[in-house]
């Protein structure tokens, strides 16, 4: 009573098995064909890596100008000019209101008296401002916002700082801020367009590869389905070899980059010394390399999963 049971219980796990084998077997033959033709393998990974390299090598450029031109921005900062005839004693309570805001990091007070003596010392005019009877500074207070206000709260915050009374003029700089921001928002568009393009090329071309390589083999595919085998087990092999193609690329890609950023990197290195920078020009690394296969892999797996699924259906036995 209990042989049928265990008949029935081989059976699956003699197929997950064959299944297995079948697995190594075509990604290890697919393999080894492409390295039996290294011309035309070369030629498909050279062109999968170009068209990976350019867009990693935009976007690592890109991160490398946020990362020094982010140690050159200034921390957001307000100067607060109060009106003329406002006393010391008023502006300190004009301080404590603002400094009660939840957007605000701290105030400092530069009084009229200090304001004009540092301005005297950074101009040179002493004798002239000496002459001058009376104070033309107003009292000035230094509001320094939270790190975590985004661009939109250091409009309302500037806004509010408006309508306290007392307040004359409320300064803040961020013109040359926001173009910065606007030129790099720009440049993450483009990185992303070229690469999206670039991916797209990769697909057609390691598409192309597949199609040839199953009109290469259209016979034998013929065969292999008039003895039983179905549209999976004959896209087996095609879709390691677009995987190889993909990771081979992606690892070439990854290869021309590096080459690139080292060719690269001793005269930036210099600029930035120039420049009094403590950042060097930085490649890939090792997850840069690793996304790059990655990615060269994942595309290669869905062009040939498409183009073998398409061409298998007209591969019928007559």
């Amino acid at each position: 009573m209990n042989k049928p049971a265990a008949g029935l219980g081989i059976a699956p796990r003699a197929s997950v098995v064959s299944w297995v084998h079948h697995h190594r077997q075509a990604a290890s033959n697919s393999l080894l064909r492409a390295f039996r033709l290294p011309v035309a393998t070369g030629l498909t990974w050279l062109v999968v890596g170009i068209a990976l390299a350019l867009p990693a090598s935009l976007l690592v450029i890109l991160q490398n100008i946020e990362a020094v031109t982010g140690d050159m921005r200034s921390p957001a900062r307000f100067s607060v000019l109060l009106e003329a005839d406002t006393s010391l004693n008023a502006a300190q309570t004009i301080l404590k209101r603002i400094e009660s805001r939840v957007d605000v990091r701290d105030v400092t007070l530069i009084p009229q008296d200090q304001a004009l003596a540092r301005f005297a010392a950074d101009t040179g005019l002493v004798g002239l401002l000496d002459s001058i009877p009376d104070n033309p500074l107003p009292h000035t207070l230094l509001v320094n916002p939270l790190a975590s206000v985004e661009s939109e709260g250091l409009s309302e915050l500037a806004k509010g700082l408006k309508v306290v009374r007392g307040v004359d003029q409320v300064v803040f700089d961020t013109l040359w801020q926001a173009r910065l921001a606007g030129v790099l928002q720009a440049g993450r568009r483009l990185v992303m367009g070229i690469g999206l393009l670039m991916m797209v090329g990769a697909v057609l071309i390691l598409a192309n590869t597949i199609r040839l390589a199953i009109e290469a083999r259209r016979d034998e595919i013929v065969v292999i389905k008039l003895i039983g085998a179905n549209d999976a087990y004959a896209r087996r092999p095609f879709l390691y070899t677009g995987l190889w193609s993909g990771f081979g690329g992606g690892l070439l890609g990854a290869i021309m980059v590096g080459v690139f950023f080292i060719y690269l990197s001793e005269p930036v290195n210099q600029l930035l010394q120039l420049y009094d920078s403590d950042r060097r020009f930085t490649g890939l690394g090792i997850m840069g390399v690793l996304n790059m296969m990655f990615l060269g892999g994942a595309l290669g797996l869905l062009s040939a999963w498409h183009a073998a699924t398409t061409q298998l259906r007209e591969l019928e036995p007559r």
